[in-house]
């Protein structure tokens, strides 16, 4: 098993890409820290577990500091140790610009920018005092880059949001190098996820996708969890500060 002995917290562990990880982490030996502000969905997957599994479920919002370090503080005190932080949970919002109401703006930006930067700080120091080599992997987005979705529009609240949190990966994989912490991640295309679901249901926005994406299929949370695997296993420990683009191809052309 590639991760036996390892701790890990996944955010958004309730679903989509942040459950295919921690399922897929939990098969490869680590004990998974589901971090959700879902509990039902928290529950879900402890429930798809692999038997003898070692879980636990916090219940987490990733913009409050105060929850982001007793989640943190959780971990190490149930298990003794913390190597690998996922920082997945995020929202999503299709407002056009010029509807965009200031409330909607902070909370997109509040979960998908501020979030991984507490979990991160949080994770971080913790490693630290207990002289771990960590791993830290941001989930961002190919519309950091590409700012006309699957919606048909762009989407500036989350464009801005991921693409925050791309230079946000670099600056603080330079910040923990000194310690020998990892930070990298991954930009998925689009994946089939409960938060794709309204764009997967209209054949024209799949047309306008499968036009863009070479290898001519949608992701699956699967494909995610693979990058992910990789990225916290020693195989990768020379890697820090960039990001994996899973996506089919839709940004090499």
């Amino acid at each position: 098993m590639r991760l036996a002995g390892k701790v890990a917290i996944v955010t958004g562990g309730g679903s989509g890409n942040g459950q295919a990880i921690a399922l897929k982490y939990l098969a490869e030996g680590a004990a998974v820290v589901i971090a959700d502000i879902n509990e039902q969905g928290a529950n879900e997957t402890i429930a798809l577990s692999p038997e003898g599994s070692k879980t636990l479920f916090v219940k987490v919002d990733v913009a409050k500091k105060s929850d982001v370090e007793n989640m943190v503080a959780q971990t190490i005190n149930e298990f003794g140790r913390l190597d690998i932080l996922v920082n997945n949970a995020g929202i999503v919002g299709f407002t056009p610009f010029l509807e965009l109401e200031e409330a909607e703006w902070d909370k997109v930006h509040d979960v998908n920018l501020k979030g991984p930067f507490l979990c991160s700080q949080a994770a971080a120091k913790g490693m630290i005092k207990l002289g771990i080599k960590g791993r830290i992997v941001n989930l961002t987005s190919v519309e950091a880059h590409y700012v006309v979705s699957s919606s048909g529009s762009p989407q500036p609240h989350y464009n801005s949001s991921k693409g925050g949190l791309n230079l946000l990966n670099k600056a603080i994989a330079l910040d923990l190098a000194k310690y020998r912490i990892n930070v990298n991640a991954i930009a998925p295309g689009i994946v089939e996820t409960p938060f794709t679901k309204r764009a997967l249901e209209n054949p024209e926005a799949v047309e306008w996708i499968m036009e863009r994406v070479p290898l001519k299929r949608v992701a699956q949370p699967e494909d995610i969890a693979n990058a992910a695997l990789f990225l916290a296993q020693d195989e990768s420990s020379y890697i820090t500060g960039t990001t994996i683009f899973v996506d089919g191809g839709w940004t090499i052309q």
